[in-house]
């Protein structure tokens, strides 16, 4: 096997007409990886090798077979190499139509170009005790699995492997006696690798907005969500994809976090047939998975709604209390900028006779924190950013952008590099507003686009028809997310529109001086990648003013 930029196109050519033609399975498979290969898997491995400390307790993974893309298949198998397990389950495609339906098992053990790997025969066994499920001893032929045994050999050595592959018409009834039959072989040190590449055989374009469809299914973590979409413009196996949503959240109650995404073209292949690539990795800790930094991709956080005033005034001038915050947002965070809703007016000097309760903050105080907290800009679109007038509205922003923070007022932009943020703001106030989500279509602004909106009823955290509705709106316009705040209680996922566009109807509070069970927050992550698609996970955080008057000494 030889791989190189020059041979990509024939790669991904290849592989479509096996898909399609059927290739019989026990003729030489030259995707799969031989003795030779094994300097070139070890400098792909070493390549990846990350920069941060990786967390022990990742419970999947979803990496690519094609070896043209073998820096991502070890990325994946890094993200879960400080894990100690007892089993690992591989599930992926069978291109070469071996098996007649449903799904194909094999625990044969196998000798690859990094080791040996060590079948799991009593996993195996209770697996084929379900008669919908089929042994295949020459699975390890299919390089769905095949490509990726090296891979284990090298970071799991001795842990069993049972292997599992779908068949190509393997339907939705399918999938579901699957995952009851792998619910009795699952334990909590179990690793789920699923083998799985993305948009197939389309136009660069198409295979973007292929892959961000896919992107938002993973992030809104629905299962049942899979089947909204195609095989294999979406991706070549839907039922692995569904087994690892499934086994994620009803056995590790685990989130994914999407490491890396990538078209067949940056390998040097054509931009009309292509192939997809997408690494996820799961955790049950959301925090864990903010560690997960990458070069080839922009990381940042959209937060709620930030006060530094009022209550807020004496725990932040408390160091110890202020650490404890600071700390509380980099484990959440690990570093990466955020970008929040700034819930009053910022002023240079004491405003005499303001009413109590007012959303006021000093400049001293409030520069300070937004800095130490890593905020780059905030949205000021909202029901309180002109309470004090347009004229201390106008110095908010002016302070802001003078210490080097980007402030958006409602229907403006902020420019993010990798992406652009729109703010707006949609209830009636002392401000301007906007009675939907059109005024985005009229903007001249290049995508990804991120609405972020204030919105919707206080104390609440699922969306109403109206707020559905308008994200409906926002689709017909490019954006890629809708992100929601002012009700002061953050929802607990992602949401879908009935168009599939990603939503969070409320990030709930950043920081911000209320306390009570009808509170909360979280951050949501952004992951935009080198070709403009963008992965979401949701954050929870702990109610920081709580936190910090706790702290306080």
């Amino acid at each position: 096997m030889r791989i190189g930029g020059r041979r990509c196109a024939l790669w991904v050519m290849v592989t479509a007409l096996l898909m399609i033609s059927g290739t019989n399975q026990t003729q030489a498979n030259s995707f799969l990886p031989s003795a030779e290969d094994a300097k070139f898997l070890r400098g792909m491995i070493a390549a990846e090798q990350p920069s941060f400390d990786v967390p022990s307790g990742v419970t999947g993974i979803s990496v690519p077979h094609h070896l043209l893309a073998a820096d991502l298949i070890a990325r994946g198998f890094w993200a879960a190499s400080e894990g100690e397990y007892e089993r690992i389950i591989v599930i992926g495609p069978d291109h070469f139509r071996a098996v007649e339906s449903g799904f194909a098992i094999d625990a044969s053990s196998h000798e690859t170009a990094l080791g040996p790997v060590q079948g799991d025969k009593a996993a195996a066994g209770a697996l084929l005790a379900n008669p919908e499920l089929s042994e295949h001893p020459g699975i390890a032929q299919e390089h769905a699995i095949g490509a990726l045994l090296p891979f284990i050999a090298h970071f799991f050595p001795g842990v069993p492997v049972v292997s599992m592959i779908a068949a190509v018409d393997a339907a939705p009834e399918d999938w579901a006696i699957a995952a009851q039959a792998l619910a009795g072989v699952v334990s909590p040190d179990t690793l789920v690798v699923q083998s799985t590449d993305y948009s197939h055989f389309l136009p660069v374009g198409q295979a973007v907005t292929a892959d961000l469809q896919t992107l938002a299914v993973i992030a809104a973590g629905e299962p049942d969500a899979v089947a909204s979409l195609n095989q294999p413009d979406h991706m070549d196996a839907l039922a692995a994809q569904y087994l690892q949503m499934t086994m994620q959240r009803a056995h590790f109650f685990a989130q994914a976090a999407v490491i890396a995404n990538r078209n067949s073209r940056h390998y040097g292949g054509s931009t009309t047939d292509t192939t997809s690539y997408m690494v996820s990795v799961y955790h049950p800790n959301p925090q864990a998975l903010s560690r997960f930094t990458y070069g080839d991709q922009q990381k940042l956080f959209i937060a709620g709604d930030l006060l530094t005033g009022r209550f807020l005034e004496p725990i932040l001038a408390d160091a110890n209390a202020l650490a404890g915050i600071l700390n509380a947002v980099a484990q959440s965070t690990a570093g990466s900028p955020l970008v929040a809703n700034l819930e009053g007016v910022i002023v240079d000097e004491t405003v005499g006779n303001a009413p109590v309760g007012a959303h006021l903050m000093t400049s001293d105080t409030a520069v300070d924190v937004l800095r130490m907290l890593g905020v780059g800009a905030v949205g000021v679109a909202n029901n309180h950013s002109h309470d004090f007038g347009t004229e201390a509205a106008r110095e908010t922003i002016e302070i802001l952008r003078q210490n080097g923070i980007d402030a958006v007022p409602h229907g403006k932009i902020a420019d993010l590099g990798a992406l652009r943020v729109v703010a707006l703001n949609l209830l009636e106030g002392k401000d301007p507003f906007a009675d939907d989500l059109e005024v985005v279509c009229d903007l001249v602004v290049a995508p990804p686009i991120v609405v972020f909106v204030h919105w919707g009823t206080e104390y609440t955290n699922v969306a109403q028809r109206r707020q559905v509705d308008l994200v409906d709106q926002a689709a017909n316009c490019g954006v890629a997310a809708v992100v929601g705040a002012h009700s002061h209680l953050a929802s607990e996922k992602i949401e879908l529109s009935a168009r599939g566009l990603p939503f969070v109807y409320s990030l709930g509070n950043f920081l911000f001086d209320q306390t009570g069970d009808d509170v909360s927050g979280a951050l949501l992550e952004l992951r935009v990648f080198e070709q403009g698609t963008v992965a979401l996970r949701l954050v929870p955080i702990p109610n920081l003013f709580e936190l910090g008057r706790a702290e306080m000494r």
